[in-house]
């Protein structure tokens, strides 16, 4: 490896997903304006002395294909349902954690990292919910799954 390709590599590895999507926005915009428009490049280029490279532009391998039934939905519904528990309210139980709530946050966890909104030391909150062992498998399950917890 020369100098030059070092120096790229090492450059490259400063440079975050952020960077790299601030520098080339522009460039993705062009792309997405293009197709949104209906632009093909490929489209204007085809001749009858290579029909290899014809029929590669004509099939979109985006192109909505067809399925293997018929249709028969009228309509959709769409439920969005915000506000659900969460796998960590419902199955990860934390006894650490349980131990610790209401507590100050430990110095090992926030030293050396920089949170957003966060002044002084935030209190530890624990699960919300009690969890217990139910089942042959004995798993922890929350009391926010009852029937889920008889099966």
């Amino acid at each position: 490896m020369n100098i030059f390709q070092e120096a790229q590599y090492r450059q490259a590895e400063l440079e975050t997903r952020r960077h790299f999507l601030k520098k080339c926005t522009s460039g993705l915009g062009a792309v997405a304006l293009g197709s949104l428009m209906g632009c093909d490049i490929g489209s204007s280029s085809k001749s009858a002395a290579s029909p290899v490279k014809a029929a590669l532009t004509d099939a979109n391998p985006m192109a909505a294909k067809f399925s293997h039934y018929a249709a028969k939905a009228k309509r959709v519904i769409y439920l969005h349902m915000a506000g659900s528990p969460s796998q960590l309210e419902l199955f990860d139980y934390k006894p650490e954690l349980e131990k610790l709530h209401n507590k100050e946050c430990p110095p090992s966890l926030l030293e050396g990292k920089r949170f957003a909104f966060i002044q002084g030391v935030p209190k530890m909150l624990g699960p919300q919910a009690k969890f217990a062992r139910h089942g042959q498998s004995d798993t922890v399950v929350s009391d926010r799954l009852p029937y889920f917890s008889t099966i």
